[in-house]
């Protein structure tokens, strides 16, 4: 499913003017603080067919913490690289998200998003603007990307907030 302008324009000003090290380095935290208390039953149910529940986005949040750290090496390595996007339902089924452990999957994003933000903590400013062409989004620099992960990170708090009033 590609980004829409809406949802890019959303995630951009969550995280706009914020340091997106630190967000990132938050974001294992808030989601433990988040799901802490929570039954199996209420992270595993979905609040409708086509919504994830709160355990199908911890999968997605690990899974897409593995994309985000073979993009950010491969804009090091090759500053403006063509980037792939990927079908998150599709990654969803065959990864079979329903299945997984929620606290397992969130141990898992919270060990990648630890290595990335290492990385993160050690680029030269020019390394900060090594860039990708993504499939869907155009050009974007490490920093675009980290700052969008913040967001997306936001986002999806904002979604687990919800699910588990």
């Amino acid at each position: 499913m590609p980004d829409t302008a809406e949802y890019l324009k959303r995630i951009s000003e969550i995280a706009k003017d914020k340091d997106p090290i630190e967000l990132q380095r938050q974001s294992p935290q808030v989601l433990a603080e988040l799901i802490a208390g929570a039954s199996e039953e209420q992270l595993n149910t979905r609040p409708s067919q086509d919504k994830w529940s709160v355990a199908e986005i911890l999968a997605h949040l690990a899974e897409d913490e593995i994309a985000t750290a073979w993009r950010y090496r491969q804009m090091l390595e090759h500053s403006g690289v063509a980037l792939g996007g990927f079908d998150q339902e599709l990654w969803a089924r065959v990864g079979d998200y329903g299945s997984r452990q929620p606290r397992e999957s969130l141990e898992l994003f919270r060990l990648l998003r630890e290595v990335n933000v290492q990385l993160l903590q050690q680029l030269t400013p020019e390394q900060w603007e090594c860039f990708g062409i993504h499939a869907e989004r155009g050009r974007i620099t490490i920093r675009n990307l980290a700052t969008h992960m913040a967001g997306h990170d936001a986002n999806h708090f904002e979604q687990i907030r919800k699910l588990l009033k």
